[in-house]
């Protein structure tokens, strides 16, 4: 029986609360071409600081949601998803990073999860400021806006036509990812795993990040590459990997708070235990792994710069997904002082549900 034969219709925020813990495993994630250590581009420190204070100072943090961006450190995320690149274009890509943190937890846990109008009227206004040969307002009253505006005119002004395009594009669907999560969560409608898929594979806010490595890294390649079947698998394989990996590793934090648009809670709202849902999700990885191999061995040639340039985009998106994995252990967001244990014995403790008690009468 398949996962959408078995999800229940339950409401989308609603988040099976027991008493009781459990112990489960989470896959081995460091594995193939995402096992050994990641490499760190040498202007890391620099950046973050001057980031750090940067979009501080722009939104006007208080201590409380300054300490919760350090803690969260998204620039090593970003250090490690572009190790080559200049000073001047690893600040761009982490004053994103650090940037689409607090837009996306308005979405997730904050004042907009549940109210679609007021999300709606966020989206529109981010994404008024992307108009390709306007210069964006600098006068924006909502700080985010203002600050993705500041990061867009950056990347507007140095990138070619190609790159301003697909990072438009992955803006556009990553805010439509998280309007549907939204409307999804306020309609208290439950999602089978293949709308829940869907849905994630955009508000994950993978793509945007392939398009920041192209700016990052000074790549222009021809439109037509990325219309060949190889590279569309590498970037759906990419942001599959990432979005998979987030859900595995951020499901302990989210089942506190109350998160349901996780691929773990489908699969454990659907009626499998635990270690059965961690299993599943894990499985999907598996799945992504062979065919990335499989689309990288029907990669076409196109002559000896374009695939120099190929392989440094293919390299970028790998860097992504391994800048995810690395992340999600090195901050403090999903384990606190716990992540250098968990990532050693691969067990966290979850909340109990029916499944799981059944499991084990």
């Amino acid at each position: 029986m398949s996962v959408t034969q078995l999800v229940q219709q339950q409401p989308c925020t609603r988040v099976a609360q027991q008493t009781s813990s459990i112990p489960v495993h989470i896959p081995d994630m460091f594995v193939l071409f995402l096992s050994g250590a990641p490499e760190l581009n040498p202007h890391y420190e620099v950046v973050r600081n001057d980031s750090e204070a940067w979009i501080c100072n722009e939104c006007s943090f208080d201590k409380r949601s300054e300490r919760i961006l350090k803690k969260t450190g998204f620039s090593y995320f970003c250090s490690i998803a572009a190790p080559d690149a200049l000073p001047e274009e690893l600040r761009t890509v982490c004053d994103w990073g650090n940037w689409v943190f607090p837009f996306d937890d308005e979405f997730d846990n904050g004042g907009l999860k549940d109210d679609p109008e007021r999300a709606q009227e966020l989206v529109d206004r981010l994404l008024a400021g992307m108009v390709d040969n306007e210069e964006p307002s600098t006068y924006e009253e909502n700080s985010l806006v203002r600050v993705h505006n500041s990061i867009w005119d950056r990347i507007r002004r140095a990138s070619p036509p190609g790159v301003r395009h697909r990072f438009a594009k992955a803006m556009t669907d990553y805010c439509n990812g998280s309007i549907e999560q939204v409307r999804a969560c306020s309609s208290g409608q439950a999602s089978s795993m293949e709308a829940m898929l869907a849905m994630r594979r955009k508000s994950v806010g993978a793509s945007p990040l392939f398009a920041l490595v192209e700016y990052a890294h000074k790549l222009n390649l021809p439109d037509f590459v990325f219309e060949t079947w190889s590279i569309k698998e590498v970037e759906r394989i990419g942001n599959d990997l990432v979005l998979l990996q987030n859900d595995i590793l951020s499901y302990c934090k989210e089942e506190k708070e109350g998160v349901a648009h996780n691929l773990v809670a489908t699969c454990r709202h659907s009626g499998m235990s635990a270690q059965m849902a961690f299993n599943y999700v894990g499985n999907m990885l598996v799945s992504r792994y062979r065919d990335w191999y499989l689309a990288l061995a029907e990669l076409p040639s196109w002559g000896e710069q374009i695939d120099y340039e190929v392989q440094e985009y293919i390299r970028g998106v790998t860097n992504v997904v391994r800048a995810n994995l690395n992340w999600s252990f090195h901050s403090r967001r999903y384990f606190g002082k716990a992540s250098e244990a968990i990532r050693e014995t691969r067990r966290v403790t979850v909340q109990s549900q029916i499944a799981d008690i059944r499991l084990n009468m």
